[in-house]
């Protein structure tokens, strides 16, 4: 939990003092995502990945109590967690259109989805606590002859905020990020 909540001290960080246009605005002529498109990304797929596994989780946890087991992904899942974080060495695809952000949101809306979603996150980690993880597996949301182990998903959650959060700095950091009304930007 304590990734999370590191995750959403970067995003408020990184919006503060920001305008609309400046949460919206897209380098490479449009072609990358602005930091806006990089929360609600995150939003969506912490959605996805938490509503996969929460209700395993659940009957696992009910009348169930176990001493914690460290989350323990497969072979498999560690790469999957490595290849979130950053520095973003390998670009990847929208795994669905269901996941790919909108082109133009307020930033207060985009910060507050992401946030939001760390709601079922920490619940997720909470029945956790009291089950092995690692024993409770599901299908990938997206790749559904995958199957992933609730302790991948506990570790992929955080390691993929990080990326997009690292992301949504390199826009900020841009040479033609605009300036804004309160002198923040280039």
């Amino acid at each position: 939990m304590d990734d999370v909540d590191a995750a959403e001290q970067d995003a408020r960080g990184l919006v503060r003092g920001l305008d609309d246009r400046q949460v919206n605005w897209q380098p490479d002529g449009g072609r990358a995502w602005s930091i806006a498109q990089c929360l609600d990304h995150l939003a969506r797929m912490n959605g996805f990945y938490v509503e996969a596994v929460l209700p395993r989780v659940r009957r696992a946890a009910a009348g169930r109590t176990q001493p914690f087991a460290s989350p323990s992904p497969t072979w498999m899942g560690r790469t999957f967690v490595a290849s979130m974080e950053p520095p973003v060495t390998r670009r990847f695809k929208a795994p669905s259109a269901r996941v790919v952000p909108a082109s133009q949101m307020p930033g207060a809306d985009a910060l507050a989805s992401f946030v939001n979603s760390h709601t079922r996150y920490r619940e997720l980690v909470r029945l956790c606590a009291g089950i092995d993880p690692n024993q409770v597996r599901v299908p990938n949301p997206f790749f559904k002859w995958v199957w992933m182990r609730a302790s991948t998903i506990l570790l992929v959650i955080p390691a993929h905020d990080r990326r997009h959060l690292w992301q949504a700095r390199q826009v900020l950091a841009h040479p033609d990020f605009p300036l804004g009304a309160g002198g923040r930007g280039h």
